[in-house]
């Protein structure tokens, strides 16, 4: 089964969603399962040099009580799941397009989440810039990439482009929020749920596999097809 995920690598309910996955998977271990990341972008017109963390937070959620407010609960939320956020480390709101382009190529090497895991709790728990070429190679050499291909995705302009391409053709195609996951290229989850929801949908999900091989032809879910991995 395939598993997309529509995701920011800048976006806590993204690493919720994660580990919440992974519990509904544990429970479902006799699906063979593949996970491939797909680029979403919270702050699309984000300067290079990126935004102050308490400002980020001021702007986000209304007010800097409110959003104290909001990553308490986040914290919380996480604890259980085996994530310390600290928020409190954190002090630059990065550009994330770097850290897409490093999940992308590791995606060559069969790291992609490792990696992702990787920047996730290097930003939430570490609150290390992972907007930065030394972050993102240590990530990528921790997963057993080599820092030249760490360094090409980087600079791959091309790559670059087709990411973009891809978050917005994905928002054009109803992806307005994230964590997203698509099973199969056909059935869609919206939003971190708890790992009881994830596990009927993957239910459902293989269902819908088995349906279509013992009915060929006369089982249509609608589509949601993605373009390949450059």
């Amino acid at each position: 089964m395939q598993i997309a995920i529509h995701f920011d690598v800048i976006c806590p309910w993204c690493f919720i969603g994660l580990k919440r996955l992974r519990l509904a998977l544990a429970r479902r271990r006799g699906f063979a399962t593949e996970l491939v990341w797909r680029p979403y972008f919270l702050n699309p017109d984000l300067p290079d040099a990126g935004i102050e963390f308490a400002t980020y937070i001021e702007r986000k959620f209304g007010g800097a009580l409110r959003g104290k407010r909001l990553l308490g609960s986040l914290e919380e939320i996480g604890r259980p799941l085996g994530i310390r956020f600290d928020f409190g480390a954190i002090r630059r709101v990065p550009p994330t397009l770097d850290a897409h382009r490093l999940i992308r190529r590791a995606h060559r090497f069969g790291a992609a989440s490792e990696v992702a895991e990787a920047l996730f709790a290097a930003h939430f728990c570490e609150g290390r810039d992972i907007g930065t070429a030394e972050v993102l190679v240590a990530a990528g050499e921790r997963a057993g990439l080599p820092a030249a291909e760490v360094r090409a995705a980087l600079d791959d302009d091309a790559l670059a482009e087709a990411l973009r391409d891809e978050a917005t053709a994905a928002q054009r195609s109803g992806t307005l929020g994230v964590p997203l996951f698509v099973l199969n290229d056909s059935f869609v989850i919206t939003g971190a749920h708890e790992p009881e929801v994830l596990v009927r949908m993957l239910d459902v999900a293989a269902a819908g596999e088995e349906l279509a091989r013992a009915v060929p032809g006369n089982f249509s879910p609608r589509p949601r097809v993605l373009p390949g991995l450059p």
